[in-house]
């Protein structure tokens, strides 16, 4: 068709790299409230008495909300341009900030921060994906490593600006001029310019790609010639569902037909969703395995501040160079591991799990020897260079796994597991905290949910296979053949 020719001619280059700009602008501006979490919140939790079960129960109930939406997001960008969603899921987010701002109670932080703030989020993460996916075919690893490198920045610096405007506005005024930031988001959705749009109104010299009026005449007939079959081809089914209904009338066929109705309408739920990929253990041991470890990771991150604060006995300032420091050990993390991986011909599975085995060594290490200043620097580094493997590898092993045209279902399977493990299982980090009254047991207690991961990969079997591209081919073929099989049963 015409618009495939040009959409591959217009990916990859001009305006493609002002999106990828664009999405940066986007999460620089709108994630602070979230990687800062802590910083933010900690004094105000302190004065509300706001325990750590409660905690944890606001930081996954907005993050199973962002999930939540992506069930939704999808059609939502079917009728409306990926632009007008980030517009949308932007102002959303920039109200939430701001309500929440004033939010001085748990049942109106849960309203303002979990809630409103959640849906923004949910509305505008699957837009920004859409918009980079859309614009990038073959550098689209290129693309992506570009923003989540520029995007990394945002962790080093916001947490010292965060502490100053602390001390100078308190929480309210901070997180007001948090949200006077989230707005340059709107210049970052305003970039994010419909593919289609570029389509209809860019001229092109490419004559492959500029029909002619024969061909354009060639393509009108032939649909109009196709419409004539269609309508005869209907007209005859109908006539065989007239005489199918006057030679069977009776109840019973009326209740079979309508039996089978439902199987139909129950076949084509399955086969839209994908379910058929839960029937393969070892798909269901991924991403059971990623969500346990997502909570246990999300949790920690977000309570640095609070078990810094109580374990190390830091004041803000220096929690604030902590966060920065162990956001610069990330970043390196992103850079440097993917490029040893590569050499040494790792899998993004056997990376992820080693991330997990590093950020446990580095709580561990927290919980004995956090009363110093120096350990507290180790730890981050390690938890830095562990946090930045895990950010580039998590994203990989679903796609390494199911093939292209599965990946969609399979990663929205994904999100919604990780939804409801983070509302059923991150509060009970705060409440083993609040039952030993220490963040020491909470620690153990998030390193068992990361190792677990592991534990569970290996009894879905996911090591028994070898580890060359081959195997990974092969293995994605056979999903392939069984979602075949399972429809032919349908």
């Amino acid at each position: 068709m015409v618009i495939d020719k040009m959409s591959r001619g217009g990916s990859d280059k001009g305006w493609a790299w002002m999106v990828v700009i664009g999405v940066t602008i986007i999460n620089l501006s709108i994630l602070p409230i979230q990687q800062c979490f802590g910083l933010i919140f900690r004094e105000r939790f302190f004065s509300l008495g706001i325990t750590a079960t409660q905690t944890s129960l606001i930081l996954h109930l907005n993050g199973t909300i962002t999930c939540s939406l992506g069930l939704i997001s999808g059609p939502m960008m079917k009728r409306f341009t990926f632009r007008k969603v980030a517009f949308f899921g932007a102002f959303t987010t920039v109200i939430g900030i701001c309500t929440t701002a004033f939010a001085v109670s748990l049942p109106s932080i849960i309203i303002t921060y979990c809630v409103i703030i959640g849906i923004g989020h949910g509305i505008m993460f699957p837009a920004t994906s859409l918009a980079m996916n859309t614009y990038f075919r073959k550098k689209r690893n290129v693309a992506m490593g570009f923003s989540v490198t520029l995007t990394g920045l945002g962790p080093i610096l916001m947490p010292l600006l965060i502490a100053i405007l602390l001390e100078n506005y308190a929480t309210t005024g901070t997180l007001l001029i948090l949200a006077g930031i989230a707005t340059h988001s709107f210049v970052g959705a305003s970039l994010l310019k419909p593919f289609r749009e570029k389509e209809i109104t860019s001229i092109t010299k490419d004559n492959d790609i500029t029909p002619s009026f024969a061909e354009l005449k060639e393509e009108n007939e032939s649909r109009i010639e196709n419409g004539a079959v269609h309508c005869r081809l209907l007209d005859a089914e109908f006539e065989r569902e007239i005489k199918k209904s006057e030679q069977y009338p009776s109840d019973d066929t009326n209740f079979e037909s309508t039996k089978e109705q439902r199987k139909s309408i129950l076949a084509k739920i399955s086969e839209n969703l994908d379910l058929a990929l839960l029937k393969d253990s070892r798909y269901v041991a991924v991403i059971l395995g990623m969500g346990v470890s997502l909570v246990a990771e999300t949790n920690f991150n977000a309570m640095i501040p609070f078990v810094l604060t109580e374990l190390s006995g830091l004041e803000r300032t220096s929690i604030a160079t902590v966060m920065s420091i162990q956001a610069i050990s990330d970043i390196t993390g992103r850079l440097c591991v993917p490029l040893l991986a590569q050499k040494a011909g790792w899998t993004s599975r056997n990376l992820y799990a080693i991330s997990l085995l590093g950020s446990t060594v580095g709580r561990t290490i927290l919980s004995i020897w956090g009363n110093s200043y120096v350990v507290v620097i180790c730890v981050a580094l390690i938890i830095g260079v562990a946090k930045g493997t895990k950010a580039v590898f998590q994203a990989l092993i679903i796609p390494d796994y199911v093939p292209l045209e599965r990946l969609p279902a399979a990663s929205g399977m994904q999100m919604v597991c990780n939804g409801i493990l983070s509302i059923t299982i991150g509060p009970i980090i705060g409440i083993v905290h609040d039952s030993t009254m220490s963040y020491v047991g909470a620690l153990h207690f998030t390193s068992m949910l990361s190792v677990s991961c592991v534990f569970l990969w290996y009894i879905g079997g996911l090591w028994q296979l070898k580890k060359s591209s081959g195997e990974v081919n092969t293995r994605k073929e056979t999903i392939a053949i069984e979602k075949d099989a399972s429809e032919c049963d349908a």
